[in-house]
């Protein structure tokens, strides 16, 4: 964990005071909350041609280090130059809500490891700013995809020596937190209270939380950059000259260094919009003239905006124009409509109103009504601030949130729900500072009731009675309205992030114990996991089962999706086309064929490598079994029986159905098993870890979230008489942890340490046989 929290403060120490220098660079002379997403757009925009520097990574890590230094130096050697600590101080509930879903497992992990496990190819693409190897491989949208996080990531991990895991979980739990002191800029006064409210309300909605969750930093970072032009075009920026567009430059150079040239439909709308008041207004008081004369005021500042963003674009023009050619040949929808990805329907836009009574944002609320209770408590708030926020002269925050809303609604006439759903979450927060700012600034910093100068109690109640009448619109009631709103919003945040997966990563480091050993040769991976090609960086990787799509399955195997994987999963043909191949430890899988040598081996992983051609091998219609029994007296088995031949037999393994199971849960299994010595496995997925226990075993199974199927150790058992071997199976139970099904236990398999036999494939019928070849088989 130390790793990841590293990450996240150096992140947040470089966006803070990079961002100030470069707004003292601009004109601004005192310190502004729009530093934070400032400087992660120019860290972004630094790090992405990192590839083509000499020395890459390294280099880069250290030009930013001492970059890093020299901006603390000079912003804190000024005192209207450094952060305010109150409004540091500000972002410590979100501080809180970014740690939940760690602290829920207890421990650190990759978030939002689940069915849609997008992170595996953004960790690898961070690997290709580390690895010639890997760069080497060209993966998937190699040459157009934006890579400004992953470019940072990457530094991140060189620079402090950890790996891309670690640095990109660190890198997304500090998003929010800059998220939220760019709010800050919008709030007027420093009382601590009044800014942490704003700062969690605004920067974590529910929609936000629950993408943190599951690991989209591409929306997290999105929403602030957004944000933070909101504030810029509010006129809640740094007071700047000639430089004014600067910041906004660099902005949407991080928008693009994002989401590419699609990030930049937010500042186009609601620039357009802002251009739009700001020119009937003109128009309005001084006709014609007031808007030629506007126009030429800017035209300077605009220039120097305009020469910045593409100064700092050239170095990712080539993937600029490789993904607008790409959009171009798809008519702009690169994901088709009817994808869901992740999603299990498309998202209600209720949801971007912060509140949801499901901790899964993809199912629908429940209950219902409550959930619609809430919601339109806040859409009531909402429409009441837009209209106090137009009267007060700040037009700007409410047009901004009907702009984003505006390009939610036009997308979905044109993009998949899977897309859609983002620009909803890009929404959210747009809309809450609609529903609480005017809430906030109803009651003053410090209320003069609450801390009376002088006179005691009979002051104190003077006071509290004449605070109240005396105002259009209590500051008793706005303060209940906005703490009301800040724990109805968090519930539902601590429910997301509470339920959140976290993946973890023990397993990822044995894998990477393997690599070096297959020295960057074609390597087949028998199992389940959407991490590998990460996990093995630069081996060019194959496997049956990747990303839930299935290849190389022999049809005779009869096996379907959520079943171990072992050699008789794929032919001959397919083995023999890698160098080497890496398999669970799985005593209950098919032995693997002599031409395979083990290499090495980990706690649950074997490195095997191919010596010479494999031969053919039949195999029964096995299914989730690692053989069949063979029944000479059925068709097919005279068919075979008539083919001559041998047959691998051995004892045919014990396998007991486990149960699904929550934080704390326990199980007992019982295995009927007879004298001799057994190997116990389970192909368990736990996002906690389990302690078995039994006779002379007492053992804890680290959390595992791979895709069902895959058996792994669970320990040795010495059998002395037939008997029911009970074994219990016992989730942790973390503090944190939410009380819903963690672990399914999957099928539990007993495997007598017996060795298999090649026999006469007469000698097979109603035994237990692995593989048989014909007499007439190729070999």
């Amino acid at each position: 964990m130390f790793a990841t929290l590293l990450s996240a403060a150096v992140t947040c120490l470089a966006s803070l005071f990079i961002g100030q220098a470069v707004l003292r660079l601009a004109g601004a002379r005192e310190w502004n909350w729009i530093a934070p997403p400032v400087g992660l757009s120019a860290l972004m925009l630094l790090a992405t041609p990192t590839m083509s520097i000499p020395g890459k990574a390294t280099t880069m890590a250290v030009f930013v280090g001492l970059l890093t230094i020299a901006a603390m130096v000079w912003c804190l050697g000024s005192a209207s130059h450094r952060p305010p600590l109150g409004g540091l101080l500000a972002a410590v509930p979100v501080g809180f809500l970014v740690l939940l879903p760690f602290l829920a497992v207890g421990r650190s992990g990759i978030l939002g490891v689940s069915l849609d496990n997008d992170m595996a190819a953004h960790m690898q693409f961070s690997e290709i700013y580390l690895s010639d190897a890997v760069a080497n491989l060209k993966p998937m949208f190699y040459n157009l995809y934006p890579f400004g996080p992953q470019a940072i990531s990457a530094v991140l991990a060189r620079g402090l020596n950890v790996r891309v895991d670690h640095s990109f979980a660190g890198l997304t739990m500090a998003i929010p937190l800059l998220n939220a002191w760019t709010v800050l800029a919008l709030v007027r006064g420093r009382s601590w209270l009044k800014q942490a409210i704003a700062a969690t309300v605004v920067s974590m909605p529910f929609l936000v939380a629950a993408y943190y969750g599951q690991g989209s930093f591409k929306e997290l970072i999105q929403t602030g950059l957004v944000l933070a032009t909101v504030v810029t075009f509010a006129g809640d920026g740094p007071r700047l000259g000639r430089g004014r567009w600067v910041p906004l430059a660099l902005l949407v150079g991080g928008m693009i260094s994002v989401y590419s040239l699609t990030g930049v439909s937010w500042p186009v709308v609601i620039g357009g919009l802002w251009v739009l008041v700001i020119a009937v207004q003109r128009l309005y008081r001084d006709g014609t003239k007031g808007i030629v004369a506007e126009v030429r005021g800017q035209l300077p500042a605009v220039g120097i905006g305009l020469a910045v963003l593409i100064l700092v674009l050239l170095p990712q023009a080539s993937r600029i124009h490789n993904f607008i050619s790409l959009n171009a040949n798809a008519n702009g929808i690169i994901v088709p409509k009817d994808v869901l990805a992740n999603l299990v329907a498309p998202l209600p836009g209720w949801e971007g109103f912060g509140v949801w009574s499901n901790p899964d944002y993809r199912l629908p609320a429940s209950p219902e009504f409550i959930a619609g209770m809430w919601t339109a408590f806040v859409f009531a708030l909402v429409l009441f601030g837009a209209w106090w926020l137009c009267k007060r002269g700040r037009w700007m925050l409410p047009l901004a949130a009907a702009g984003s809303m505006l390009i939610w609604r036009v997308s979905m006439n044109s993009q998949s729900p899977y897309v859609v759903a983002k620009a909803l979450v890009i929404a959210s927060p747009l809309l809450l500072i609609v529903a609480v700012l005017p809430l906030l600034e109803q009651f003053p910093d410090r209320p003069s009731w609450l801390w009376p100068k002088r006179g005691g109690g009979r002051d104190w109640l003077r006071s509290l009675v004449a605070s109240v009448p005396g105002q259009p619109f209590s500051w008793a009631l706005a303060a209940t309205l906005a703490a009301v709103l800040f724990v109805v919003i968090g519930v539902s945040d601590v429910r997301a992030l509470r339920a959140s997966p976290v993946g973890p990563t023990y397993q990822a480091s044995e894998l990477r114990e393997l690599s070096p050993l297959v020295d960057y040769k074609s390597t087949l991976f028998l199992g389940d996991d959407d991490f590998i090609k990460w996990e093995l960086p630069g081996v060019p990787v194959g496997a049956p089962v990747f990303g839930g799509e299935e290849s190389m399955i022999r049809a005779e195997k009869g096996w379907t999706r959520g079943e171990p994987l072992d050699f008789d999963t794929v032919d001959a043909a397919t083995l023999n086309s890698y160098d080497y191949v890496i398999t669970t430890r799985d005593a209950a899988g098919s032995q693997p064929p002599p031409q395979m040598h083990l290499v090495r081996q980990t706690p649950d992983f074997q490195l095997w490598r191919r010596v010479g051609k494999v031969q053919e091998r039949s195999v029964l219609p096995e299914g989730e079994g690692s053989g069949a029994v063979l029944d000479c007296t059925s068709a097919e088995g005279r068919k075979i029986l008539a083919g001559g031949g041998v047959a691998a037999v051995r004892p045919a393994p014990v396998v007991v159905e486990g149960h699904l199971l929550g934080p704390g849960g326990s199980e007992t299994i019982e295995l009927p098993l007879v004298r001799g010595e057994w190997i116990i496995e389970s192909s368990y997925n736990s996002r906690l870890p389990v302690t078995v226990t039994g006779p002379g075993l007492d053992v804890t199974l680290e959390p595992n979230l791979d895709r069902p199927g895959p058996r792994f150790p669970v320990g040795e058992l010495v059998v002395r008489k037939p008997e029911k071997v009970k074994l219990t199976f016992t989730v942790s139970d973390p503090f944190f942890a939410r009380a819903q099904v963690v672990t399914d236990l999957g099928k539990v398999t007993a495997t007598p340490r017996y060795p298999e036999k090649v026999v006469p494939i007469a000698q097979a019928c109603g035994k237990y046989v692995d593989w048989y070849r014909g007499a007439r088989s190729p070999r």
